[in-house]
């Protein structure tokens, strides 16, 4: 089902980009020649010759037909990264100029955003929190709310002293785990990854924030009965963390062209009620997660009612629902589940 919806929205994306005069081959061929080009357009002896503002003319309705919201803040990281520039050192295009190279990388950029390649993608790296980290089409791109369920996490263990063991089920970019270990020095946490390409990019996002040391990701596919790989068949941590796929089978029709069409919706499928892979790690935790110690989860907003359900009836002395917490936007997202003092 999922591979049928994913092909109906592709093809409606591919009528879009011909609507806005984009081709996607194009765009995504040129994407990481621009990417891969920046530091060189840094040391360019070219002389500027290029107003930003007479470059960024026609852009932003052709982003707007082809669906792209917050028109102004895509034009402007990408203006940023083109001149090689933080996002929050660009308060204008006043001034700004162009080489002729770095004008024809901009074309490009916009011609990738156009066929509704994230942004992310497109740029290479992301802010997640503090830390810059690197990006692909082989994780699925943290959002703003995630940024809140690791600030959440981050708030309630701020003044433990005491070391913390962390287990992060589905590290993806790695982003979560390394936000927390940045903010927390007493934590050491371990990941488990199934994605080849995804475990190897947590593994450099470590490296390149200095905290490798701190962080080990396992590439391992969580199974009944086998939650973790056999280096860790014992192990029990104070802390489990995860973003698990929650989106319904027949929310996949509603979800954005960026992410059907990029991402990786393996990481978003969470079974017919969202669920699927939850009740995983509810079992993981079981298991692996020391009496008095706490699970956290990010899921959807319709979620929380159902997990205390499920931990009321299924978990009863093995796990107990503590709590919900609400978004930015409202919406009981975040989950805070203990194990009983009193559990095996």
């Amino acid at each position: 089902m999922l591979k049928l919806v994913a092909q109906q929205l592709r093809h409606q994306m591919r009528l879009i980009s011909r609507a806005s005069d984009v081709s996607y081959t194009k765009a995504t061929a040129s994407v990481t020649s621009g990417v891969s080009s920046s530091q060189e357009q840094q040391q360019s002896t070219q002389p500027p010759s290029i107003e930003v503002n007479k470059a960024l003319e026609g852009w932003p309705e052709k982003l707007r037909k082809a669906g792209v919201g917050d028109i102004d803040f895509n034009l402007k990281c990408l203006v940023a990264h083109v001149l090689g520039r933080k996002f929050n050192t660009v308060k204008d295009y006043n001034n700004l100029l162009f080489t002729d190279t770095q004008m024809q990388n901009f074309e490009r950029l916009c011609e990738a955003r156009c066929a509704r390649m994230p942004l992310q993608y497109i740029l290479g790296e992301w802010d997640f929190m503090d830390l810059t980290l690197k990006t692909s089409p082989s994780v699925f791109i943290p959002r703003p709310e995630t940024e809140e369920f690791v600030s959440k996490v981050i708030e309630v263990y701020r003044d433990v002293k005491e070391p913390i063991k962390m287990l992060e089920v589905g590290c993806g970019s790695g982003a979560m785990s390394l936000a927390i270990l940045h903010a927390l020095p007493n934590v050491q946490s371990t990941a488990i990854e199934r994605g080849n390409a995804a475990t190897e990019l947590a593994r450099e996002n470590a490296k390149l924030v200095g905290l490798e040391s701190r962080f080990i990701v396992y590439h391992h596919t969580m199974e009944e009965d086998k939650y973790l790989p056999s280096e860790l068949a014992n192990e029990t941590y104070d802390l489990i963390i995860g973003n698990p796929p929650y989106v319904k089978s027949e929310e996949f029709p509603l979800l954005q062209p960026e992410v059907v069409c990029y991402e990786n919706l393996n990481a978003l499928d969470g079974g017919p009620d969202g669920l699927r892979v939850a009740r995983l790690v509810f079992n993981l935790a079981c298991k692996h997660l020391r009496p008095g110690g706490k699970l956290w989860l990010e899921l959807g907003e319709d979620h929380p009612p159902l997990v205390q359900t499920i931990m009321d009836t299924q978990y009863e002395g093995r796990l107990r629902y503590i709590a919900g917490y609400k978004d930015q936007y409202k919406r009981n997202r975040f989950v805070e589940i203990e194990k009983p003092e009193t559990a095996n």
